[in-house]
């Protein structure tokens, strides 16, 4: 019997001790969205949204 993709990610990322964590951010027009997550199993673990002053003119 196989087990499905879906169920092993999910298994992966409940066990994983996230060690390894990056961050990036993703820029709309006036706005950003910054999400950090786990290198390992590329969980989400946090994001904030927020307005980046550098953009305004």
């Amino acid at each position: 019997m196989l087990i499905p993709k879906q169920y092993l990610l999910a298994f992966r990322k409940f066990f994983c001790k996230h060690d390894e964590v990056f961050s990036f951010r993703k820029y709309n027009d006036y706005d950003f969205h910054e999400y950090c997550k786990c290198s390992k199993c590329e969980k989400t673990l946090k994001w904030v949204k927020g307005f980046d002053e550098d953009i305004r003119g």
